[in-house]
């Protein structure tokens, strides 16, 4: 599951399913299913998405859902391992994007001993940050990530600075010693090891959504299978941003998801929460602007250029890009090898592994192992 979730409790689910008309044995055959069908589903994933509703799902619908557990598996099986820097490394794969003309964050600086990112600022230490942030010509604010980051962990909206306090203004707890806030930022691991610190510029998201959302900027996880006829986007969700969250991960209590219809940019069902807490919703809590039924901006024009994208990774046959629909226009953000199944089947209530994907991932097995092959 997504980032900072709360310690499961079986007995819980197990009662407020029982509640809702599933008797326990009628859960605990649906679980053993689900165990027994090859998708890496437990007891988590069945309360979590709520495939104890009757109503909603049947033993097939159930069948579909795919835990993340599996995700390992699905890209071991879909993309060429010597490709995955390319979109896991932002570093890499935003100097492929910025040399292939595609919108990307403006890139202010770059930590790390040795490497630079474009025209950014190189700093390679504590001091160097420190310097940095305390220079009067340092703009604010400023979106600061690791570099092989995931799930929005290290990341920071650093305000502003109070030059007589010498301390940063970050959005997520105010006030913080500029020294502290410049040891924190290289110490921060990526995926694996310290891979560096990206500073960038805040992407504004467009005037619609900033009626809708506010002012922080809630992106697209667009899902892209390539085959041998070339790229498709498969599914779309919207990660929306409520309260004070600078960033838009369903994980942070109260953001929600969307499911958006690939083709039309539509909004089709609004989700807050998951397992006992799940809602349906149709208007942002906050704005009480309407969400269901919306249509996303240049949504033809955020296809085209995550379609462009994709085909710079042809060996990445499973991927997610995170696309801020932006004042200026869709702006990629985040390359990733594959994606988490989660955001699309708790925003649909619907799950992956459907025919179509299973076909995919059987075609897309073959075709890794023949470049496996060919490599050796």
């Amino acid at each position: 599951m997504a980032g900072q979730e709360q310690q499961f409790n079986i007995a819980e689910h197990l009662l407020y399913a029982a509640s809702r008309g599933r008797s326990y044995l009628q859960q605990v055959l649906d679980i053993l299913r689900l165990v027994m069908g090859g998708n890496k589903m437990g007891p988590d994933d069945y309360y979590y998405y709520g495939l104890y509703d009757a109503e909603h799902y049947s033993d097939d619908d159930r069948k579909a859902f795919v835990s993340d557990r599996y995700f390992t598996q699905a890209i071991l099986q879909t993309c060429d391992q010597e490709w995955w820097a390319i979109s896991n490394d932002k570093v890499v794969s935003y100097t492929l994007l910025h040399g292939a003309g595609i919108p990307i964050p403006e890139a202010r600086a770059i930590f790390h001993p040795f490497r630079s990112c474009m025209d950014a600022r190189c700093l390679k230490n504590a001091a160097e940050v420190a310097a940095w942030l305390r220079d009067p010509a340092t703009s604010f604010p400023v979106f600061g990530k690791p570099v092989t980051g995931v799930q929005s962990l290290g990341q920071a909206l650093i305000l502003g600075v109070d030059a007589e306090a010498d301390t940063v203004q970050l959005k997520s707890e105010g006030a913080v010693s500029i020294s502290e806030f410049a040891e924190r930022v290289v110490s921060v691991q990526g995926t694996s090891t310290h891979d560096g610190y990206l500073f960038q510029g805040v992407l504004q998201p467009h005037p619609r959504l900033r009626k809708i959302c506010g002012d922080a900027l809630s992106t697209v996880r667009m899902i892209v299978l390539i085959d041998d006829n070339g790229p498709r986007i498969s599914h779309t969700t919207w990660k929306i941003v409520t309260g004070d969250h600078f960033a838009d991960n369903f994980w942070r209590e109260g953001n929600m998801v969307a499911d958006v219809d690939p083709e039309t940019g539509e909004v089709l069902r609004v989700v807050r929460g998951h397992g006992l807490d799940l809602e349906v919703l149709t208007k942002h809590p906050d704005t009480r602007e309407v969400l269901t039924g919306a249509t996303l901006p240049n949504w033809e024009r955020t296809r085209e250029l995550v379609l462009q994208c994709a085909t710079l990774l042809p060996k990445v046959r499973f991927q997610g890009w995170d696309v801020g629909l932006c004042e200026t226009g869709p702006v990629i953000v985040e390359a990733n090898t594959g994606s988490s199944f989660t955001l699309a089947q708790i925003a649909s209530a619907k799950g992956f592994m459907t025919p179509e994907f299973k076909g995919f991932l059987t075609h897309a097995a073959k075709s890794t192992k023949q470049d496996a092959k060919a490599e050796m």
